[in-house]
């Protein structure tokens, strides 16, 4: 999220913007943030994340959304669009449009160098605060690698890094096992790297 939102508004005539235009961004406390379009390895991730879990789901009490699908965390009034969300049992929205959900068991990014920090620090705060929420996975571009957050018992988050050509996400909330194989397939995404985030700075050579 860009910390200067390029338009103020009120909630609800952002949900009309959006409705009318069919545009996507965020909305928060006033400001409408735009969300950029994504690359080609982009929305091939997501769909890949979105297709393996379709397929793993279809069969149970669970089903997936893509960004379409607009998200709000009630108690913040956050409004946004995770890359994919997985709904256990009944759908709940905001009004009768049914196009601004509220109970994601499961959310997933792909991340992108103009999102990561966001994704990371204050939407991970925000989501956090969704009761319905058991699971939060955020996925690399750079190498073969996702953190994997789950709620605990007591409302804390355990984090769980899973990387490597046999990777396995375990969706324990869903019951469902997510491969990097699949998250990965037909990318040229290599693996076993250190993310371009996590290397150090190299060293000042003085003259």
């Amino acid at each position: 999220m860009n910390p200067d939102p390029k338009t103020k508004m009120a909630s609800n005539e952002f949900i009309a913007m959006e409705r009318h235009a069919g545009l996507r961004a965020e909305w928060l406390n006033g400001g409408v943030y735009a969300i950029a379009g994504g690359s080609h390895l982009h929305w091939l991730m997501a769909s890949n994340i979105a297709g393996e879990l379709r397929h793993r789901l279809k069969n149970s009490e669970n089903h997936v959304l893509n960004c379409g699908m607009r998200l709000k965390v009630p108690s913040t009034s956050l409004y946004a669009h995770p890359d994919i969300s997985v709904v256990h049992g009944k759908a709940q929205f905001e009004d009768a449009m049914e196009d601004t959900l509220i109970n994601p068991k499961v959310l997933i990014e792909v991340l992108s160098d103009t999102t990561a920090a966001w994704d990371r620090g204050g939407k991970f705060w925000h989501y956090r605060q969704l009761e319905s929420l058991a699971e939060y996975i955020l996925v690399s571009q750079e190498t073969w690698l996702a953190d994997h957050y789950t709620r605990q018992a007591n409302g804390s988050w355990m984090l769980k890094t899973v990387e490597a050509e046999d990777g396995m996400i375990q969706l324990t909330s869903i019951k469902c096992q997510l491969p990097l194989s699949e998250v990965y397939a037909n990318t040229s995404v290599p693996h076993g790297l250190a993310p371009a985030s996590n290397k150090p700075e190299p060293p000042t050579v003085k003259a």
